[in-house]
């Protein structure tokens, strides 16, 4: 049974931060009444509620039907708080809506906002790009793929168009997908059974493949999780598959899941647990697949009529929304689901494994005489193996517990500052451990009293020079004369870069070294080029313009601007890019958050800036603390608090 349901034959999208759920009349379906009007829907996903029925907070009308909905992160200026709704036309129209004003209810606001007309045919491929939200890839029967920049939604704009050759020629384009881990990489697939990836740096396609019997392709997905891993299913009847390929190794599938009777509709990799694949096809079959091993995990309720749309709900994990030819959407729990069992239709059932979602990292355990159970996950696993060390612990009771914790409580109760202080510094020097010592010295630093800030700072390792507490600001031109980097007289201050789960294989390496096929697409020259600097952020610094702007990173002279940085001693930084021939560097710094004219270039520059600093320039200056907590490595955690305590009050 559904846990929500709504009576519309639809596409659906939902909403990739908020609790909402976008629909839009169908192309080529028809209700009891004959009625060729189309709809865009908001409904609410509210799961506290009993009523089955989900309520709609808004609608307006379109002037087409609909093939593909995409829903967009915001990000897109004040109005568009809630991101934007794409929809794909049958006239080759892209309609943009704003679903604020239909969210809010507000009358007298237009929720549309423009339509791009640039297609000829039906728009089936349509998505946002998650790492770039600004970024809309389309594709449609002309065999054309246009991607169009929405940084200002209500004047768009797009690249030059993509048009395969040779190989890489594609007939009507059927479904679009970005990369989920390297944001300039695409993949189309098409109905000739042609599926492609292209480069969007380059401006080309670097890799095309298809099937000894070039099936028709309806639908492909991008491994949530592996950067080089891409799933291809077919809407062909007489042969319905669906296969993964490793863009490392083309020649031949690396797996294939066998399941389907009828053609694929529908397909949705679930961003959370990469081993779970939903698939709805023509045999009215919804199935749940294990990656890993290309077996059926779960089946949904057999129906009366074939699912066409099916995607999972990023907000709460395993509820799956499904789009019907019998006018319903319904939303679903993976887990009330049947479990698929051994036999049926010759096919082995995968082994029962819990999802991502349930599993956790560590955990402890008290057991019997004195015994400790603890667990944690292995970093060192990889997106296949889920491992996990099980240690158990002897504990042995200690005469002098009983009264340390006396001591403790009597401390803690009291709440005084001194006799707190007291208690750490004895700690400390009880401590047999270094870990332990500077733990303990860390919890006295905190109740001193006074310039505890400023202790503290002093107490991590970062305080100014007292030359540098009394140096006039004006003087800045000497102090570049007389900087001198030593490695060998200045303390080196190493910054772990951060680590994934994922980190052996990001993908973006293997792209970058892919060459271009025999049959390239030639670059357009239109007013539309825009430059691939809009289209990623992480873009070559090779022009021969910035070449005397840009000069070698030094190690040392980082890690210097880092440590003023720390201490908010933007003179001190700002005089060290100069002296590095950072110029554009020093500018950003000296201007933070302090001269709007220098805003638009400040962003520009700190998004495409490769110095590892940058991270912490630009947290200080758009004063965003939590992501700056987030994205620190937990090997620096004390220069991760040293930079709360600078800039927080």
């Amino acid at each position: 049974m559904a846990l929500k349901s709504i009576d519309r034959a639809a596409m659906v999208t939902l909403s990739p931060d908020s609790p909402y759920l976008a629909a839009g009349t169908a192309a080529g379906q028809v209700d009891e009444s004959f009625s060729t009007s189309s709809f865009l829907e908001i409904f609410k996903l509210d799961f506290q509620s009993d009523d089955v029925e989900l309520p709609v907070l808004g609608q307006c009308s379109s002037a087409q039907r609909f093939y593909r909905l995409s829903w967009g992160k915001g990000g897109y200026g004040e109005g568009f708080e809630d991101g934007i709704v794409a929809g794909g036309m049958g006239d080759g129209c892209i309609g943009l809506w704003n679903p604020r004003p239909l969210i809010r209810s507000e009358k007298g606001v237009e929720p549309l906002i423009c339509q791009l007309s640039a297609h000829k045919g039906e728009v089936h491929g349509l998505e946002f790009n998650s790492l770039s939200p600004n970024l809309l890839a389309s594709g449609a029967d002309d065999g054309e793929i246009y991607i169009w920049n929405l940084e200002s939604p209500k004047d768009p704009s797009h690249f030059p168009v993509l048009k395969g050759t040779g190989s890489a020629v594609q007939g009507q384009i059927s479904y679009v997908s970005w990369n989920s881990k390297v944001q300039h990489i695409l993949a189309s697939t098409s109905f000739n059974g042609t599926t492609v990836v292209w480069d969007l740096r380059k401006q080309k396609p670097v890799i095309s493949f298809s099937d000894s019997t070039r099936r028709r392709c309806s639908i492909l997905q991008w491994n949530p999780d592996v950067a080089t891993q891409v799933i291809v299913a077919s809407d062909d009847d007489n042969s319905p598959t669906i296969r993964l390929w490793d863009m490392r190794k083309i020649a031949a599938p690396l797996r294939e899941f066998v399941g389907h009777n009828k053609g694929v509709l529908s397909m949705s990799w679930c961003p959370i647990d990469s081993s779970f694949l939903l698939s709805s096809g023509k045999d009215n079959r919804t199935i749940c697949w294990n990656t890993h091993y290309g077996e059926i995990v779960s089946e949904f309720p057999m129906s009366s009529n074939s699912t066409f749309d099916i995607h999972w709900y990023p907000k709460i994990p395993g509820v799956v929304s499904t789009s019907s030819y019998g006018g319903k959407i319904g939303l679903y729990n993976i887990e009330a689901c049947s479990k698929y069992g051994v036999g049926e239709a010759d096919i082995r059932s995968a082994p029962l494994r819990a999802p991502k979602w349930y599993i956790r990292p560590v955990g402890v355990s008290f057991g019997f005489g004195g015994k400790l159970v603890s667990f944690h996950s292995k970093t060192s696993a990889g997106p296949l193996e889920d491992c996990t060390e099980i240690n158990i612990h002897s504990l042995e009771m200690e005469g002098s517990l009983l009264t340390r914790s006396s001591e403790f409580e009597v401390a803690v109760r009291d709440k005084e500052k001194a006799s707190l202080r007291v208690l750490c510094e004895r700690k400390s020097q009880e401590a047999e451990s270094e870990d332990d010592r500077e733990t303990w010295g860390l919890l006295k630093v905190m109740f001193e009293d006074g310039r505890g800030r400023e202790i503290l700072l002093a107490h991590l390792g970062f305080s100014k020079p007292e030359d540098a507490k009394d140096t006039p600001e004006d003087d800045l031109p000497e102090q570049v004369n007389g900087i001198a980097l030593n490695s060998a007289n200045e303390k080196s201050y190493e910054d772990h870069k951060d680590t994934t789960i994922y980190s052996y294989d990001n993908g973006e390496d293997f792209f970058n070294s892919l060459p271009s096929p025999k049959a390239d697409t030639p670059v357009a020259t239109s007013a539309n080029n825009f430059g691939a600097a809009e289209i990623v952020a992480a873009q070559d610094l090779a022009e021969e313009q910035l070449a005397g702007q840009v000069g070698n990173s030094d190690p040392a002279s980082d890690d210097a601007v880092l440590h003023a940085l720390v201490l908010e001693d933007y003179k001190t930084a700002v005089a060290l890019c100069i002296a590095a021939n950072k110029m554009a560097d020093a500018l950003v710094i000296a201007h933070a958050g302090s001269a709007s004219l220098w805003e638009s270039t400040r962003d520009q520059y700190l998004k495409t800036g490769n110095s590892p600093y940058l991270k912490v320039v630009s947290a200080l200056v758009k004063n965003d603390l939590m992501s700056l907590v987030k994205t620190r490595p937990l090997q620096s955690w004390k220069r991760t608090l040293a930079l709360i305590c600078t800039v927080s009050s």
